[in-house]
């Protein structure tokens, strides 16, 4: 017999109130809240924010919700357009089962509690995790891989998430609440074919949109199907590439949480999760003998075939395709030590000695994969044969620094946020003044009392 999903759901997010979270999934809650406000500032000034901010400010109105300028205010539904694109425009934010929560849920939390007014610190909380859960519980129906089909699942799926937070916040019941992650579906879509463009990040910010969109229509009346999800012709079953889909185990949303058991990958470099393994692995074969970029002749890696599909762009010419590109994180790594802002340039990326490196790369795949890790193989590796003919290797590499089991120190943390708020131009008060806030999201006040920089 089929779940009814949307149903349960909407049950459980109604009666947030009721729910108590473990100690472990409001950590999450606080890292997810962190580490989104740092490369939301980070990306702020990127050329798809620019756009969009130009978009929203164009359609004129009256609004509540603030931009992650934190000058401006716009509409709710507008602000979490601009502010999780800008979240996303990096590639510089979380990942946790195959997917960006924190860069979709933030921005929804700030928008729709700006615009609600009186909202606490836990509601915020509390609508973050709900949204992780409800999203988290969708993907891990699904046993295969969206990419096949061309789905980014970030895109797909994060409009339900988004707008299960946005019903928290707002305070939407179990019905109206149904109707929004209906409606949400309707809106849901985002092909990996635009990976290394500027409708990457936006598929973030059309994905906050939509929740938003979604939970104020519901509120506002308007009904779509009770089985929007798991229907005979539902989402789950539309997107399903070979129509494998779980529609028929019990969701346990509020009973067992996810976010506790799975929390949140933390990247080091601004670059896609895919490749955060292999730079960690160049930049340990650096610290154990420093190479010589001009004597290499040959470069092998291995990595898991799903990992090898999103990152298309073999020999890149901008920063947008750089990010989705081994053949360049294993380069700019050895040349500059390094995989970061400073690298991460036009003119970087098409550095002749970076360009000489990449066309050197041989990529090896696996279909094995890492027990707890469903995309990621066992380990991966990097071989590199030098002009005197000696094959040199990296570490094999399981965790990167910053995966949830191989976590960042606080300190680390706080070193990734203020490279961040450096990036834009954010002075270190202001930024630690946002850092401290955003530590203790679940007991503050409410919205007022995050301070974002103008």
């Amino acid at each position: 017999m089929v779940a009814p999903l949307t149903e349960t759901y909407a049950q459980a997010l109604a009666g947030w109130q009721d729910l108590q979270a473990p100690p472990e999934a409001l950590a999450v809650a606080r890292l997810g809240f962190t580490d989104c406000a740092g490369v939301m500032l980070a990306g702020r000034a990127e050329d798809a924010v620019r756009c969009l901010r130009s978009y929203v400010q164009a359609q004129g109105g009256q609004g509540r919700a603030r931009l992650v300028s934190g000058a401006d205010r716009v509409g709710m539904v507008q602000a979490g357009l601009v502010n999780a694109t800008a979240a996303h425009a990096l590639d510089y934010d979380d990942f946790a089962f195959s997917n960006h929560p924190s860069a979709i849920l933030v921005p929804v939390v700030l928008a729709a509690a700006d615009a609600a007014g009186g909202v606490s610190g836990r509601c915020m909380a509390m609508a973050y995790l709900l949204g992780y859960e409800v999203w988290s519980d969708l993907m891990l129906r699904e046993p295969d891989l969206y990419y096949d089909r061309g789905w980014h699942p970030t895109s797909v799926l994060g409009p339900i998430g988004a707008a299960a937070a946005a019903c928290v916040v707002l305070g939407l019941d179990a019905e109206r609440t149904r109707h929004a992650l209906a409606l949400a579906a309707s809106d849901s879509g985002g092909v990996f074919e635009n990976f290394g463009t500027m409708a990457k990040p936006y598929h973030g910010g059309r994905a906050a949109a939509a929740g938003l969109n979604a939970a104020a229509l519901a509120a506002a009346g308007l009904a779509a199907s009770p089985t929007a999800l798991e229907g005979r012709r539902g989402l789950m079953r539309a997107l399903s590439p070979q129509g494998r889909v779980d529609l028929d185990t019990p969701a346990r949303v509020g009973q067992a949480w996810r976010s506790a058991a799975m929390r949140l990958n933390i990247k080091k470099h601004p670059t896609v999760g895919s490749s955060q393994r292999v730079i960690d692995a160049v930049l340990a074969l650096n610290r154990s003998q420093r190479l010589d970029p001009a004597q290499v002749r040959s470069i092998d890696v291995h990595i898991s075939e799903r990992h090898a599909a999103v990152m298309p762009y073999h020999r890149p010419q901008d920063t947008l395709q750089a990010k989705f590109s081994i053949e360049f994180a294993i380069a700019c790594a050895l040349v500059h030590d390094a995989v970061g802002f400073e690298q991460l340039t036009d003119a970087g990326v098409r550095e002749p000695a970076l360009q000489r490196l990449m066309g050197l790369v041989t990529i090896h795949t696996t279909d094995a994969f890492e027990p707890n890790w469903r995309d990621a193989a066992p380990f991966d590796i990097v071989h590199v044969t030098l002009a005197d003919g000696r094959t040199v290797s990296s570490p094999q590499v399981r965790r990167a620094a910053g995966h949830a089991d191989t976590p960042l120190t606080d300190a680390q943390l706080w070193a990734k946020f203020l490279g961040c708020a450096r990036h834009a131009g954010v002075p270190q008060d202001a930024a630690r003044a946002l850092f401290d806030a955003m530590q203790r999201i679940d007991s503050l006040s409410g919205p007022d009392a995050i301070p974002l920089p103008a």
